[in-house]
């Protein structure tokens, strides 16, 4: 799946900041604990708030990221 987000994150340059988290280092243990991140892959959307928006837990085709992203921004890259 990280091949397909790297190629969003591509897409969607400028309109999305995109954070890959690894959560077995402490130091983004915090972030996962404050987002309920119990398994992997989970991916949140937030708006430019900082509010969630769409949480996708599990394997996610690029189809469906990329519909979830142009959800978010309003608008295709």
């Amino acid at each position: 799946m990280r091949p397909s987000v790297r190629r969003l994150e591509e897409d969607y340059r400028g309109q999305v900041d995109f954070h890959i988290l690894n959560v077995d280092l402490i130091s983004t243990r915090d972030l996962a604990v404050r987002y309920g991140v119990t398994g992997i892959p989970h991916i949140i959307l937030l708006d430019a708030e900082g509010e969630v928006v769409q949480e996708l837990f599990g394997y996610q085709p690029e189809e469906r990221l990329r519909a979830a992203l142009t959800r978010l921004v309003g608008s295709e890259p």
